[in-house]
């Protein structure tokens, strides 16, 4: 589901060149803008910093898919129209996770690239490291139940996201560096500070029995 929710005559519609042997034109992705102006599909390769929503199509309509063929793709580039969509152009875990007013950035997942994904929820569309990537919107309603999210467009900024395969290796090194140190200095100091407290009452036995004995001695 793909479905722009603002009146057309209000949005600014612009036609870009693509390369229309490698472009995939699915309506409801976003595209990343190379330096000549022309737009290429987001891959795991570049991070996507200066996108734009694909509006235009390659289907069965001639009328939809000949800008297509001659190599051109049509983009809403506006700030403040709103989008309805599903997962063909969001990408989450669970949509419980996600909440009106999170951040939409564009993911680079080879499998979801180009669909916008919370930055609050985990981050889902950032698994494999980190990287700087443009916010472009933000969340006005989502429906978990029925499966959508109605989105409004921001002007866009940059921000760092970190890949959650960052978060599996902090815990067996903070573990591992608590468990070691507990035992091993614990056990030294115990015993050294039992064993002068041996060697005090033996010897203060012993200085006792000579005394006495030494006493007993004149008196018989």
């Amino acid at each position: 589901m793909f479905e722009i929710l603002t009146k057309y005559r209000l949005l600014e519609r612009v036609s870009r060149v693509i390369d229309p042997d490698n472009f995939v034109a699915t309506p409801g992705i976003w595209a990343q803008v190379d330096s000549d102006g022309s737009l290429f599909n987001v891959s795991t390769e570049v991070n996507p910093t200066l996108c734009k929503l694909v509006i235009g199509n390659a289907s069965s309509n001639i009328y939809e898919s000949h800008d297509v063929e001659v190599g051109r793709i049509t983009a809403a580039e506006s700030f403040g129209f709103r989008v309805k969509t599903d997962s063909q152009g969001f990408y989450y875990s669970s949509l419980a996770n996600v909440n009106q007013g999170d951040h939409l950035y564009v993911c680079d997942e080879s499998t979801e690239a180009g669909k916008l994904a919370s930055i609050e929820e985990n981050p889902e569309g950032k698994t494999t490291g980190d990287g700087n990537f443009e916010i472009v919107a933000r969340v006005e309603q989502v429906n978990s139940t029925e499966g959508w999210v109605i989105y409004q467009t921001i002007s866009p900024y940059i921000t760092t996201i970190e890949g959650s395969s960052e978060s599996p290796s902090e815990s067996p090194s903070e573990s591992a560096s608590e468990s070691p140190s507990a035992s091993p200095s614990e056990s030294p100091s115990e015993s050294a500070s039992l064993s002068p407290s041996a060697s005090e009452s033996a010897s203060e036995s012993a200085s006792e029995s000579a005394s006495e004995s030494a006493s007993a001695s004149p008196s018989s």
